[in-house]
């Protein structure tokens, strides 16, 4: 019997699978918005946020007097460097919180990535709001303006020059950033010709699987349209370039177990390290690598933090599994095309529509909000565009504007994206 304990937000998925296991007596340190996840009678400690780590480690001493747990698991982004923290404070194997901040504090993450002297964007600290106009002096306009924890494209600004720094620090965005309570970073703007993720799995600091994935477009440029990627094949020149800068990622930060998601940026100067998290992908990968790989991402973050054997039998690839995010427009939804219809399409694998008639959307838009997930299989990057271009064909979705600034009256998604 293995004595764990989660610390967990938003993963549901690794939640079920730990408490499906007879073999693990688990603990769970949670927020409120989520405790019907956990069955009745599971050992809980609620908290006000996993962000307070004097909250964590309270909680955790609670459990230790029922659970005296001998691995941690952190599967979410805000609960890495709780679970460093822990981790550290018992003094339990696997990722301390030195290192679990290094891949969830993307300062400290870009310090050692570039001490490494592997390739970053242009960064400083921003100590102060009031600063934004002297940091666009120093790194050039635009450039890019962002909480140092936190996923999903949330919280991301392109700060475009003086004037807009100045409103910034007048206006509502600066009411958003008072209210994050993290440490801020500005980075150069960088004109990004590609964008790149490498998803893999690490058994004693050295990766055992990884694989290299192209975007059909960068991040940011797709918010409130399709975002996706295809997976590269094995003998891609690209691919090998991507999965040697994973794993030179990987040693540089020095995680000894877990699993990893990375962005890579190709742009006029070369290719860019971006940011890397030890936990799950989100939005469509973590399905995509399981189609394409075999590689299921949960099992293998369970696995490595607990101590159980990591057994991976990956199949040479020389196709394209595709992930495509079905667009999700601000507004009331008043129709949307069915998973049947889309799953109709060529080489549709998976099709799930997560968003009904009658949901609404306000906004911000962010990378963690679709409308549901397609998978599709393509021999040649050529069937990638054919493919993708005939879902969107098929793929409606129809919103009302129920407020001032909200998306007109039955927007097609398709003409988004």
């Amino acid at each position: 019997m293995k004595n764990v304990l989660l610390i967990n937000s938003g993963r549901k998925a690794v939640a079920r699978a730990l408490q499906e296991r007879d073999d693990i007596r688990l603990s769970v340190i949670s927020m409120p918005g989520y405790l019907d996840w956990y069955d009745a009678g599971t050992d809980l400690e609620v908290v006000d946020t996993i962000e307070n780590l004097n909250l964590v480690r309270q909680a955790a001493l609670r459990i230790r007097e029922r659970n005296p747990f001998d691995h941690v698991v952190a599967p979410s982004e805000w609960s890495v460097p709780a679970g460093g923290f822990v981790r550290s404070y018992f003094g339990i194997p696997g990722p301390s919180f030195d290192v679990a901040n290094a891949f969830s504090n993307k300062f400290v993450m870009k310090q050692k990535v570039a001490a490494a002297g592997l390739p970053v964007a242009t960064f400083r600290r921003v100590n102060a709001v009031g600063q934004l106009v002297a940091v666009g002096d120093e790194l050039g306009w635009p450039y890019v303006l962002k909480s140092a924890f936190g996923g999903g494209s949330e919280n991301v600004f392109v700060v475009r020059d003086a004037a807009h720094a100045r409103s910034i620090m007048d206006g509502e965005v600066l009411a958003r950033l008072g209210d994050l309570d993290s440490p801020m970073l500005a980075e150069e703007f960088v004109d990004i010709e590609t964008e790149f993720h490498c998803d893999g799995v690490v058994v004693d600091g050295t990766a055992v699987f990884a694989a290299a994935s192209r975007y059909f477009a960068p991040v940011l440029d797709s918010l409130g349209g399709v975002i996706g990627s295809y997976t590269l094949p094995d003998d891609d020149p690209e691919g090998r370039l991507i999965r040697d800068l994973h794993d030179r990622v990987v040693a540089a930060l020095g995680l000894p177990d877990g699993v990893t998601h990375l962005e890579i940026l190709k742009s006029a100067r070369g290719y860019l390290v971006g940011e890397v998290a030890c936990r799950t992908a989100g939005g469509g990968i973590p399905l995509q690598l399981e189609h394409q790989y075999g590689v299921d991402t949960t099992d293998a973050l369970i696995a490595t933090s607990i101590g159980d054997p990591v057994d991976l039998d990956v199949p040479a690839r020389s196709d394209h599994m595709i992930q495509y995010m079905l667009p999700r427009p601000i507004g009331t939804v008043t129709a949307i095309s069915t998973a049947a219809e889309l799953r109709a399409a060529p080489g549709v694998e998976y099709a799930e529509i997560t968003t009904k008639v009658g949901d609404h959307l306000a906004g911000p838009l962010d990378s963690s909000i679709y409308a549901g997930i397609v998978l599709i299989r393509a021999a040649t990057e050529a069937q990638v565009s054919e493919r993708c271009a005939e879902v969107a064909r098929r793929y409606r979705i129809e919103v009302a504007a129920t407020s001032a600034g909200e998306a007109d009256l039955a927007v097609p998604a398709e003409a988004r994206g």
